[in-house]
């Protein structure tokens, strides 16, 4: 699959903007592996460039390089090669490219173990953590399966943390929007398996979500996952074509709600705090400022940016599932935005992705802040009891 992209690969001109921004060092990944070539867009792109010309192997060495990229996007944001057919800076993304590469990978049998695992899992089970199918609509036995307006959870929310599920409905139907739920025929978005490089997996998983949201009469799709909104509102068309439904991110909606002044944020919440960007969210789809939006209609947020924030944030650690491959590594780049995150006075870490909010959390906890997800707080200052 590399081959799609040599055109990408081979206008890269090594001249270091990806290592190199102006917020700083670009690449997470880059900072905690000595800052080595190889673990950048410069030198992965010189990797991809040998492949592609027959002078380089796919090797376990080659993977585990490879695995490391968190497909944050931060790369692609300060690139400024430009693409002669738009006229736009970033023709070089490295996100695809990387991909792309891990496709062929997998097909040379170097994915890792720790991957092939959670593709043995979500292939059986459709959820990564192995959990029965018949459980991911547990927290939503009173929604229906059918509707124009469909609620797509996600496997995170379903399974590990259905408060976000749960706040995302009730916020939503507080605003007189009803929605339905599928349920059992909800399966993992794809992202995991986009990223690792089962693409046989991926397009069975998509396949199944666009058939079961067909069959749901879904017109419009909500969702509360970063990654999963990134999936389904720009990965899935490139795979089964223009979809029959439109696909929203629930910090959209909900912004859209306060400005309509449709639901009350009553309560006074009294907290200092900080907005993480998710890379899916922000650098992939670019919503920035609705959830901003959403955090300064509540009555006694108050919000402090980090240095490194919208198309600059620094990753959670947790893209492309680095956080399952390598996760000593995920989790001092996790570590060194929960610093970032302290520095700034916040007692509060919100974000609009329970990956992001679950790969944060044990770093904040060290240093004494809660991670909330977006939805939560908003019910909370809702009055909504979760």
């Amino acid at each position: 699959m590399l081959e799609k992209y040599a055109p990408n690969v081979k206008a890269c001109s090594r001249c270091g903007m990806c290592i190199i921004g102006e917020a700083g060092y670009v690449c997470p990944v880059q900072q905690h592996t000595g800052g080595f070539d190889q673990y950048v867009a410069r030198g992965r792109n010189q990797i991809a460039k040998a492949i592609l010309n027959g002078d380089l192997e796919y090797t376990k060495e080659l993977a585990d390089s490879a695995y490391t990229c968190l497909g944050c996007n931060s790369c692609h944001v300060q690139c400024t090669r430009m693409d002669l057919r738009t006229g736009k800076p970033g023709f070089i993304d490295e996100t695809k490219i990387q991909h792309a590469l891990r496709v062929d990978l997998c097909k040379a049998g170097y994915e890792p173990e720790s991957l092939q695992k959670i593709d043995a899992a979500i292939d059986e089970t459709g959820n990564p953590f192995g959990e029965d199918a018949a459980k991911r609509g547990a927290w939503a036995s009173d929604l229906p399966t059918e509707g124009e307006i469909v609620y797509f959870a996600g496997c995170y929310a379903a399974y590990r943390n259905p408060k976000i599920a749960k706040a995302t409905v009730a916020i939503l139907k507080a605003g007189g929007i009803d929605v339905a739920y599928l349920g059992e025929a909800e399966n993992c978005c794809g992202v995991p398996q986009l990223a690792d490089g089962n693409r046989e997996l991926a397009e069975k998983l998509i396949m199944k979500n666009v058939e079961a949201l067909k069959n749901a009469g879904a017109k419009k799709v909500i969702t509360s996952c970063a990654g999963c909104y990134h999936a389904l509102k720009s990965e899935y068309p490139e795979i089964v074509g223009e979809l029959p439904f439109e696909v929203v991110h629930s910090a959209e909606v909900i912004a859209g709600l306060v400005k309509d002044g449709k639901i009350v944020l009553s309560e006074n919440i009294a907290k200092k705090v900080t907005y993480h960007d998710p890379c899916h969210l922000g650098r992939h789809e670019g919503v920035y400022d609705a959830p901003r939006e959403v955090l300064g209609a509540i009555n006694g947020v108050e919000l402090v940016e980090m240095p490194r924030n919208k198309a600059n944030a620094w990753c959670c650690g947790g893209g492309s599932i680095v956080s399952t491959a390598f996760p000593e590594l995920s989790g001092d780049i996790a570590a060194d935005r929960a610093s970032e995150a302290a520095a700034t006075g916040a007692e509060l870490i919100v974000s609009a992705c329970p990956s992001c909010e679950g790969n944060l959390t044990p770093d904040a906890r060290k240093a004494k802040m809660k991670v909330y997800d977006l939805n939560v707080l908003v019910a909370e200052a809702m009055g909504i009891k979760l």
